[in-house]
């Protein structure tokens, strides 16, 4: 499978607005979504598409990401599961397949531009050399990036999940995200820890959404190939998640 040098307020003001159709949408599965918003246009021209399901008015609203880097693809699945799956009552869910569908066509961590997608939010963000790991240009100079802000920004989701691979481990780096993401490795059947990375962990969206939204982020690293049942068991933990946030 192929799978802020600026200040924040800066940084959003200069994002352009989302484009949402409103009314009933369609999942990637065939499932009618309540929503569905364009929240970003890569270069390339293809869209990343957020679909909402579960109450748009629910008090819990979470945010599952299913890939980040384009040859991390086993997110992928564990979103198509959740788009076939009833939400519970008290809670809403955004669900995005790809922050990085250019990365995605080319199989390659980086977007087209050569930018590593979670180098490039602007909380800590600082200029890396060229590679794989590349921070950009400048905090948020991608279009990918800039529309996860926006987006992310205008629903304030209780948590953000991003999946990952292959580390086989939910990354438990920020404070304020320790007990959910406890909760959410016990459901899953997989450790949490603390996830170094290679090379310095600057301008990340989890960072990012921490620090600026103030709020549950979590980084799930999945194994290296993603079973079915691996996928299912995430699923319903991501689910069962949103339930407990809302005690």
């Amino acid at each position: 499978m192929r799978l802020f040098m600026r200040t924040a307020a800066a940084l959003l003001a200069a994002l352009i607005p989302l484009t949402a159709t409103p009314g009933q949408a369609w999942g990637s599965e065939g499932r009618p979504a309540n929503d569905r918003r364009v929240i970003a246009t890569t270069p390339q021209g293809r869209e990343i598409i957020a679909r909402h399901y579960g109450a748009l008015d629910a008090p819990v609203q979470l945010v599952a990401i299913g890939q980040m880097h384009g040859n991390e693809p086993g997110g992928r699945r564990v979103i198509a599961d959740l788009a076939g799956r009833e939400v519970p009552a008290g809670m809403g869910l955004w669900l995005i397949v790809s922050a990085n569908p250019d990365g995605d066509h080319a199989g390659t961590r980086t977007n087209t531009r050569h930018v590593d997608l979670n180098r490039n939010f602007p909380t800590d963000w600082s200029r890396s050399r060229h590679g794989i790991f590349w921070s950009g240009s400048r905090a948020a100079s991608e279009s990918e990036t800039r529309g996860l802000m926006r987006f992310l920004t205008s629903v304030r989701p209780a948590a953000v999940l991003s999946f990952h691979q292959a580390y086989d481990l939910v990354d438990i780096s920020h404070a304020r995200s320790r007990p959910a993401g406890r909760q959410l490795a016990a459901w899953m059947g997989e450790r949490a820890a603390i996830v170094g990375c290679a090379g310095p962990c600057h301008g990340t969206m989890t960072q990012w959404i921490d620090r600026a939204l103030e709020t549950i982020a979590i980084t799930v690293e999945l194994d290296r190939a993603v079973s079915g049942r691996e996928a299912d068991r995430a699923a319903a933990a991501v689910l069962r998640l949103g339930t407990w946030l809302g005690r």
